[in-house]
């Protein structure tokens, strides 16, 4: 049981990592900004579910698991509330922008920046959490 539900963890950590290489595959290949903003829209209802599931699988794991409050807990903690704060950020960004003028210019490379960021944090995380036991 504690295998299988490490494994459902890890699978919805790469499917989240794989959205946000999309995300950012489509900002730098899509020129149309009227696309883009409704992709995105669409798209932030994905990402919230992958997040949701990882932070529900991941507390599944660690009942199952019956794992202390340790480092690595605290630091997976630390990446879910600044995956969740990065994507607001993005979010509001996203509201305020109009497509086809200068300042949705500006929301590409700022949402650009938002994801390398997250993804870093996925990364990050990902590569320190066996280190940290």
């Amino acid at each position: 049981m504690e295998t299988m539900a490490l494994q459902i963890h890890i699978i919805t950590i790469i499917l989240l990592a794989l959205i946000i290489v999309a995300n950012i595959a489509v900002i730098l290949l899509q020129k149309d900004d009227r696309s883009l903003r409704k992709y995105l829209r669409i798209q932030a209802t994905a990402w919230s579910t992958v997040l949701s599931m990882v932070i529900f699988t991941g507390m599944i794991f660690m009942t199952v698991a019956e794992t202390g409050f340790t480092v690595k807990i605290i630091a997976m903690i630390a990446a879910a509330v600044a995956l969740i704060t990065l994507e607001t950020r993005r979010h509001f960004d996203l509201k305020r922008a109009q497509p086809e003028s200068e300042c949705f210019e500006k929301f590409r490379k700022r949402a650009l920046r938002y994801y390398i960021f997250e993804l870093l944090w996925i990364l990050m995380v990902g590569g320190l959490a066996p280190k940290l036991s």
